[in-house]
């Protein structure tokens, strides 16, 4: 029987004859095989032009997806990436900077919303999410471990930059304590170099697999 499909398809069904059906002429009642699967407007359709028909329908759906995804993700580079770079050329310059002459006021600044260091974490986030769609991929996942090590980080230089840490005393009711300026500079400077490395993995992430059609991020030295 002829699904409903393959009925549209064909003008007449009196030229039909699935492959490998033996019929009988209507005239002599001779068996014969017929070589031709159907007909679509006067031309003879062989299996061979219906395998092409079907595998161009399955295809052309996967290569406009494919199309989509790599048009959202050139979008999802141009916006977010340049910021991201901003934010990494931030912290290995002006942040740098900033503890180097132990400016602890400047630094807090930073750490603000908004402020210099904290505008990374948007982008970073949005451009890690572009990387997954319906489910949320391997990749999205370990981009995001980077940015929170990142935030981590940024959380220890706040404390540098308050000066206080917590008191030790009976059950940690000592209370908070003021850190000398020597300790204090070391908080941030392994602040700095925590960051650096946090910054530095979620790019050699993004970069991993990026594709010919994108510019790979550069890395802190």
């Amino acid at each position: 029987m002829l699904s409903a499909s393959l009925v549209l398809l064909l003008p007449s069904a009196a030229g039909f004859c699935p492959p490998g059906i033996i019929a009988a002429h209507p005239l002599t009642h001779a068996r014969i095989e017929a070589p031709i699967v159907g007909r679509l407007g006067g031309e003879a359709i062989s299996r061979r032009h219906l395998g092409a028909v079907a595998a161009a329908a399955v295809l052309l759906p996967q290569q406009a997806r494919a199309e989509s995804t790599l048009v959202t993700r050139q979008q999802s580079y141009t916006r977010y990436v340049p910021r991201v770079e901003r934010g990494r050329d931030y912290w290995a310059g002006g942040l740098r900077k900033l503890i180097a002459s132990s400016d602890w006021k400047g630094l807090s600044a930073a750490l603000e919303k908004k402020g210099s260091i904290d505008r990374i974490f948007g982008p970073m986030e949005l451009w890690s999410s572009s990387f997954s769609g319906k489910t949320i991929t391997s990749k999205t996942l370990a981009m995001n471990a980077a940015i929170d090590e990142l935030r981590e980080a940024a959380a220890d230089l706040r404390t540098a930059s308050e000066g206080k840490e917590s008191g030790g005393g009976f059950f940690g009711f000592g209370g908070n304590k003021a850190m000398d300026e020597v300790k204090r500079k070391q908080t941030a400077e392994v602040a700095y170099q925590k960051g650096v490395k946090a910054i530095n993995k979620y790019i050699e992430l993004g970069n991993d697999g990026l594709g010919l059609n994108f510019t790979p991020v550069d890395t802190i030295d």
